[in-house]
């Protein structure tokens, strides 16, 4: 039986099977709904009791645990652990995973647009196309949340329409159930994994498969959106092999410019060292022309009002992102890793250095509530007092003079006795002794602007 074919075989019934909406699971979601079967397990909608207002609604897929191969329980942990750490608006949103009974349970974002495989058969049995320019705004979101996860080194392996979500507009990539990290640059992975209709010749041919074969997904993505139809179709499974492996490269139909075809083309490319990069995609000059024109266009329709401003800006950041991110892959491993401690090592600094200069404030306004204060206790009286006492202060102040003088001019050659010479000059230099010369400063001042009035 072909992988592809016994996948459904082998998915457990998990054990959760919520009676009725409103089950509770981990004391915290409630069952409104079960929206389908993913490769491993269900997919339900659920409310969170814990969220804020109007982000309630959250995805659970949940995943019977006795039901599974060790390597396939491990698939699925892998995939809570590739979720937590990505974070892009092109990528599904991970929110946490447990386990409950013998279910693990993977919860996500709420995509409430449906995946893109069922709005491309809407569009084509409503005998509507999509809009070359929403073609690429969808494209080109995919080509950033691709190249965000190959720069972190991680294949998804199993990248088509189902796996592509939508929500206010936007394509999120999710599913991550085959996902691959790759340990290496140039790894290969060997695994028979995803959907025939949209693996690459090399996985096919079981020669192993790199960031270039999602790619090849992607391009019969690209092909699915402009004609409604796959790329590469057959009555069987060995005819659809035979036309990926063999057949032709499909074209786009004359609608379409020849810019977009010839990519189209490159991304479909039997060689995968030919296929370019999703960070070298966004780089050629027709997709930054559409990134540019995209840009114009929000700016004037927008009239530079309140959210404009925020739109331009992170579509430059896009463009300085994807400048660095091309100079960073043409590094080496050691050499990418020597730049991330660089990268931490300033980060860290900056921090301390932030860190310090907010508590440097902090004891600038301290001390100055301390002055405040002491201004504020003293009382007329205090006043008066402090006015018929200049003998004593000469006195004192003579008193310190003596001090001085009989302090040592020079620093003590005897070990010992140096000890004891330092040890005298930092406890005159406390922080109370400072307070106390400050308190003195300030009753001084008063008494002399009491004299003058």
């Amino acid at each position: 039986m072909l992988k592809f074919q016994e996948t459904a075989k082998h998915v457990a019934a998990a054990r959760l099977h919520p009676a009725c909406s409103g089950a509770v699971v981990a004391r915290r979601y409630s069952f409104v709904r079960k929206l389908g079967s993913g490769s491993f397990g269900n997919v339900y909608l659920v409310s969170d009791r814990r969220a804020k207002q109007g982000e309630e609604l959250k995805v659970l897929k949940e995943i019977s645990v006795g039901g599974l191969k060790p390597d396939e329980t491990v698939e699925a942990n892998l995939e809570a652990e590739l979720l937590s750490r990505l974070e892009h608006p092109a990528i599904l949103k991970f929110h946490t995973s447990f386990l409950e009974q013998d279910s693990f349970c993977i919860v996500t974002e709420y995509c409430e647009g449906g995946d893109l495989d069922s709005k491309i058969q809407e569009y084509k049995e409503s005998g509507k196309i999509f809009p070359q320019r929403q073609i690429l705004d969808w494209f080109i979101q995919l080509l950033l949340g691709v190249s965000y996860m190959h720069e972190r080194r991680i294949l998804h392996r199993d990248l088509k329409a189902k796996n592509i979500f939508m929500k206010n507009n936007l394509l999120k990539i999710g599913d991550f159930g085959v996902s691959c990290l790759l340990l290496g640059s140039c790894d290969l992975a060997t695994t028979f994994t995803g959907t025939p209709y949209y693996m690459s010749p090399e996985a096919l041919k079981h020669q192993g498969y790199n960031t270039k074969s999602d790619i090849w997904s992607l391009g019969c993505v690209l092909y699915e959106m402009c004609c409604l139809r796959h790329a590469f179709t057959g009555h069987s499974f060995l005819s659809v092999v035979l036309k990926i492996v063999e057949g032709a490269t499909p074209a786009l139909p004359a609608p379409y410019p020849s810019q977009l075809n010839s990519l189209l083309c490159s991304m479909l490319n039997k060689n995968p060292a030919l296929r370019p990069a999703a960070a070298d995609i966004l780089q050629m000059p027709y997709i930054e022309e559409q990134l540019k024109v995209d840009l114009a266009v929000q700016d004037k329709a927008l009239g530079w009002q309140k959210g404009a401003a925020p739109i331009s800006v992170q579509r430059k950041v896009h463009l300085q992102t994807l400048q660095e991110l091309s100079e960073v892959q043409k590094m080496t491993p050691r050499e990418r890793m020597r730049l991330r401690k660089v990268n931490a090592a300033d980060e860290k600094a900056k921090k301390l250095k932030q860190l310090t200069e907010e508590k440097y404030q902090e004891k600038i306004k301290r001390r100055q509530e301390l002055r405040t204060q002491s201004c504020q206790q003293l009382s007329p009286g205090a006043l008066q007092a402090v006015q018929h006492q200049p003998s004593e202060d000469i006195q004192s102040q003579g008193s310190l003079c003596a001090v001085n003088s009989s302090l040592p001019s020079e620093i003590p050659e005897d070990p010992e006795t140096a000890e004891e010479y330092y040890k005298a000059e930092f406890d005159s230099c406390s922080e109370g002794s400072e307070e106390e010369e400050e308190d003195v400063e300030a009753s001084q001042s008063l008494s002399k602007a009491e004299q003058q009035v």
